[in-house]
């Protein structure tokens, strides 16, 4: 009997076929038992995580290599130490080609000797205990958006805000988590065209299970690629967890995003605002001119400072700005108690008609005021912001086109 190298278990591969498993099954013989996964990718990267494959196979034969090609690139970027190996023909150059490209460390052909097969499985293989998700280094910072009463903003600027950090720093583009904990309960998801299934509380309750393959496959994710957590549909669920626990989430996500954009307009319960507000790194009072608006978001740093939250960074941020009303921003932040002090324009029909059509105006029209107010906002927080000329001439010429050509919104799943 074949002897073992190294201790191993199990190999996967993507494919159903018959033919396949069975050829490679004989060549296997002694190494390991082959497991077939030919469902999503986040099925196949479930299984990585589950299995903990010492190799994984991927079918570049016929058909099947642009799927593999793109199954390749994924695997690669959340396990880069896992080897990979392509399966197909020889007689089929183009596929060997995009094999290559999509970082695959060898070729077996199909039509070879199996003995082939086995050289490369025992040459390439690694023991289980080395496989295993990969654990992101970043420490990414937490940015909390309060609101000094509902309906001012604070939720267009959270959605818009985290669309534009993570337009920028191409071709690496930021990792970015939008924690949708404002009230009406997922306004945000909403704004972002996404209906999430896993929400806050559940990921307090699966913290442990956190590493890089839970969180590609448990968070929905925007078009842009913004990563959505919202609030429990029943707001009762809040009461199964604690405070801590909750803090502890956010600093475990910080392992995996750059920036966590925390939505918290409208939101009504203080203690736990409260607590958020002392772990973030950067806070943003969203107000309006309106008088009201101005007397809620002095009465709200009142409400923090009586549980002793009081921080000098605090930064105002005057939503639908407009000159001619006669308060300008500087007399604001004075008669709230601020320091620093930035303004958004009012855009609101360019921004109604992006919430109509199911787009963030910050993907859909980057050039916008509003949109540039937003992107210089993020850069004096500290992250590069996407700009106009950098999202390609597609991008600029929608911004040429009149509104009427624009397709309808599109439905969200379930309506």
């Amino acid at each position: 009997m074949m002897q073992r190298d190294v201790e191993i278990d199990y190999f996967l591969m993507n494919t159903r076929r018959d033919d396949v498993r069975h050829w490679l099954g004989g060549a296997l013989t002694g190494l390991g038992a082959l497991v077939a996964e030919d469902g999503s990718h986040e099925s196949f990267v479930e299984q990585v995580s589950a299995i903990r494959p010492g190799l994984v196979f991927l079918d570049f034969s016929g058909t099947h290599a642009q799927v593999s090609g793109r199954l390749a690139e994924h695997v690669v970027r959340l396990f880069p130490t896992l080897p990979l190996v392509a399966v197909g023909h020889a007689s089929e150059p183009e596929a060997m080609l995009m094999a290559l490209r999509a970082g695959v460390r060898d070729f077996i052909d199909l039509r070879g000797n199996p003995s082939d097969a086995t050289a490369v499985v025992k040459r390439l293989m690694l023991p289980r205990s080395q496989v295993k998700a990969a654990e992101p280094t970043r420490r990414g910072g937490i940015v909390a958006v309060l609101g000094a009463r509902p309906g001012v903003g604070a939720t267009t600027l959270a959605v818009n805000l985290a669309a534009t950090v993570r337009q920028g720093s191409r071709p690496a583009s930021p990792e970015v988590l939008l924690l949708d904990l404002g009230l009406p309960v997922r306004d945000a998801a909403l704004y972002c065209n996404v209906s999430p299934e896993f929400h806050f509380v559940e990921a307090v309750r699966n913290l442990r299970r956190f590493d890089q393959v839970f969180v590609q496959t448990a968070l929905a994710r925007q078009a842009n690629g913004v990563s959505l957590l919202p609030l429990p549909a029943t707001l009762g669920e809040l009461r199964d967890i604690s405070y801590s626990e909750a803090l502890a989430l956010l600093d475990r996500l910080r392992a995996f995003f750059d920036m966590q954009v925390i939505d918290l307009g409208g939101f009504t319960n203080m203690d736990f605002m409260s607590q958020i507000v002392s772990v973030a790194d950067h806070v943003m009072i969203v107000v309006e001119q309106s008088l009201g608006a101005i007397v809620s978001a002095a009465e709200l740093l009142q409400e923090l400072k009586k549980r002793e939250i009081e921080r000098d960074d605090l930064r105002l941020v005057v939503s639908r700005f407009d000159a001619r009303l006669g308060v300008d921003a500087a007399q604001i932040a004075d008669r709230v108690g601020v320091r620093a002090v930035e303004t958004l324009p009012q855009r609101r029909e360019a921004l109604l008609l992006a919430t109509n059509r199911g787009v963030v105006l910050a993907d859909d029209l980057p050039a916008d005021p509003y949109v540039r107010a937003v992107e210089v906002l993020a850069e004096r927080l500290g992250y590069q912001a996407g700009h106009a000329a950098d999202r390609g001439l597609l991008a600029r010429m929608k911004e040429k086109l009149p509104e009427g050509w624009r397709a309808p919104r599109r439905r969200r799943a379930g309506n």
